[in-house]
C-alpha cells in the first residue's frame, strides 16, 4: 500500500490497557493517561455500530488480553514516550496470542453484535433446597406409614377383642349363676351379663342381638351360664327352647278348633295366636273353603275352618309352621270328603258346610258309632218337618259356652237359654257352622241317615233312647234320671 493511501485511511485510536494492582493505566496515541476510571468500550466503536446499554461480557479474545495484562504488572507511572518507544519497552506477548489494536477492538465489540453467540449461563445451584425437600418428603412418608400402621394396630386390637367376646375363642369356662328378671329386655339382659363378667361389652352384645333379631322374648328365671358361651348360645339360653325332631300327634274325633290348638301348643308345635290367625284369615287353595261365605264372621261363626281340621294321626316336625300344620289337616279332609260326598250333599239339597255342621252334631250327640245313622235321621226328620223348626241340640249350646268360658259345662235347663247364635233351642235351622271336627263315620251318617220317624232322643252312659213323640221322650228322660240316681247311690255306698 502506498503512502498516499495510508494517509487517507481513518485513524482509529488504539487503546492499550494495563490492568493490575487495582488500577488501569492507558496510553492513547502515544500519550499517557493517568485517569483511574476505565473508559467504556463503546467510545472506540465505529459510529455506525449500535450502542449496547448493557456492558458486554468479555469475549474469549478479551479474556486473553485481560490475562496478558494481568501478567504484566505495569509500573504505576509511565513516562511520556512515543508509541514506538512504548512498544519497545513493553514486554511482548507470545505471537500466538498477540493481537493488534483493530483485532482487540473487534474482539471487544463482538459481544455487541446481535447475532453473536452467548456463553451458557451457569445455573443456580439448588443443592440445599433439593436436599431439604428430599428430607421433608422422607419425613412425611415415614409419618404417614407410622400413622397407618398405628391405626391398623389399634383397629386390629379392637377387632380381636370384639371377636373374642362374641365368639368366646379364649375365655374362662367357669360357671356363673345369674337371674333374668320378669319383663327383661335386651338392655337388662346385657347389664346382668356384664355385671357377672359373662361378657365384656354391653353395647356390642345388645347390637349383635338386634342385628340377629334376638333382642326380645326372654324367659325370666335363674340360669347357669359361662363366659365361654358365645353370644348366640347366651341369647338362646334365655328363651323357650323349641323341640327338635319329629313327633306323632293324634287329633281325636270330635275335637273343636280350641281343643286342637291347645293340643298342638302343648306338643310344642306353634302358638295359639298364630293358629287362630291362620284358621280365620290364611288364603288356602281348597274348593271347600271357597264355598264358605266371605262374611262368615257376621253370622256369629266363631272359626272359619271349624269342622275342616280332619281328626287323624299326623306326623309333624317340631319346628313346623302353623300354616304347614293346618294345611296338612285340610289336605287330609280333602282326601276324605270325596267328589261322591260332594255330589250326594248337592243331591240332598245341602251345602258341604251344612253337611259338616250336621255331622259334627251327630259326632257330639250319638252315644256310640252304631247309633250314628239313627241320630242322623232324627235331625233330618226335624229339618224336613214343618212341625219342628229347631234342631234342639244340647251339643251346640255346650260348644258356645265352652268356647266363651274355656270350661266344658254340665248343662242345666238354664243353660238352654244361653244367648248365642249356636243355641239351637232358641234359633231355627242350622247353627252358624260346625261345632267340631267330625269323623268320616259321622260324615257318612250325615249323608246317609236311617229311615225312621224319630224326632227325639236322649243319651246316657253310651246308651241312646229314641222317641217319636214328646211324651215318649219325657218318659225316656225320666228313665235316664232314675239310672243316674242309682249310679250315684252305688258310688256313695262304695
Amino acid at each position: 500500500m502506498d503512502e498516499k493511501n495510508k494517509r487517507s485511511e481513518p485513524q482509529i485510536p488504539i487503546r492499550k490497557e494495563y490492568i493490575g494492582a487495582g488500577r488501569s493505566d492507558s496510553i492513547s496515541n502515544g500519550q499517557p493517561n493517568d485517569k483511574r476510571t476505565r473508559r467504556r468500550p463503546d467510545e472506540y466503536m465505529d459510529p455506525g455500530m449500535p450502542i449496547q446499554n448493557k456492558e458486554p461480557e468479555k469475549s474469549s479474545a478479551e479474556e486473553i488480553i485481560f490475562e496478558e495484562n494481568n501478567s504484566r504488572r505495569a509500573p504505576s507511572k509511565t513516562p511520556n514516550l512515543s508509541r514506538a518507544e512504548a512498544d519497545k519497552k513493553r514486554p511482548q506477548a507470545p505471537k500466538s496470542t498477540e493481537l493488534d489494536g483493530a483485532t482487540r477492538i473487534s474482539a471487544i465489540t463482538t459481544k455487541a453484535q446481535p447475532n453473536a453467540p452467548k456463553r451458557p449461563e451457569k445455573k443456580q445451584k439448588k443443592g440445599y433446597s433439593e436436599s431439604s425437600n428430599s428430607v421433608m418428603s422422607i419425613v412425611k412418608c415415614i409419618a404417614y406409614i407410622t400413622g397407618v400402621f398405628a391405626a391398623a394396630v389399634i383397629l386390629s386390637v379392637i377387632i380381636i377383642l370384639s371377636a373374642n367376646d362374641i365368639f368366646a375363642f379364649s375365655k374362662p369356662d367357669n360357671a356363673v349363676e345369674i337371674e333374668i328378671p320378669e319383663g327383661a329386655g335386651i338392655k337388662e339382659v346385657s347389664e346382668v351379663l356384664r355385671e357377672n363378667d359373662v361378657i365384656k361389652y354391653k353395647f356390642l352384645f345388645k347390637t349383635y342381638a338386634q342385628m340377629k333379631k334376638k333382642d326380645e322374648g326372654f324367659k325370666p328365671g335363674k340360669y347357669t351360664v359361662s363366659p365361654s358361651m358365645n353370644y348366640d348360645t347366651l341369647l338362646g339360653e334365655f328363651k323357650e327352647k323349641p323341640q327338635t325332631g319329629i313327633q306323632w300327634v293324634t287329633i281325636p274325633e270330635g275335637y273343636t278348633v280350641d281343643e286342637t290348638i291347645n293340643l298342638l301348643v302343648e306338643k310344642g308345635i306353634g302358638t295359639k295366636e298364630r293358629y287362630i290367625e291362620i284358621i280365620n284369615e290364611f288364603d288356602f287353595d281348597y274348593w271347600f273353603i271357597d264355598e264358605i261365605d266371605d262374611d262368615w264372621a257376621s253370622t256369629g261363626r266363631i272359626y272359619r275352618l271349624e269342622g275342616y281340621l280332619f281328626p287323624d294321626s299326623y306326623q309333624f316336625y317340631n319346628a313346623s309352621s302353623e300354616e304347614a300344620v293346618v294345611d296338612k289337616m285340610l289336605t287330609r279332609f280333602n282326601q276324605v270328603f270325596t267328589e261322591n260326598y260332594r255330589a250326594r250333599a248337592a243331591e240332598m239339597g245341602y251345602t258341604v258346610d251344612e253337611i259338616l255342621t250336621l255331622a259334627s252334631i251327630i259326632e257330639k250327640e250319638a252315644g256310640n258309632l252304631a247309633e250314628f245313622n239313627t241320630v242322623s235321621s232324627v235331625f233330618h226328620n226335624r229339618i224336613n218337618s214343618p212341625n219342628f223348626q229347631n234342631l234342639e241340640s244340647d251339643a251346640t249350646v255346650m260348644y258356645a259356652i265352652q268356647h266363651d268360658t274355656g270350661i266344658r259345662p254340665d248343662l242345666t235347663a238354664k243353660d238352654m237359654e244361653y244367648d248365642t247364635p249356636y243355641n239351637t233351642y232358641a234359633n231355627p235351622g242350622f247353627p252358624p257352622g260346625p261345632i267340631a271336627s267330625p269323623s268320616s263315620s259321622a260324615i257318612i251318617a250325615a249323608l246317609n241317615p236311617s229311615a225312621t220317624d224319630f224326632y227325639y232322643f236322649v243319651s246316657y252312659a253310651g246308651n241312646t233312647r229314641f222317641a217319636r213323640t214328646l211324651d215318649e221322650h219325657n218318659a225316656n228322660k225320666r228313665a235316664i234320671a232314675e239310672e243316674k240316681e242309682k249310679a250315684a247311690a252305688e258310688n256313695t255306698g262304695n
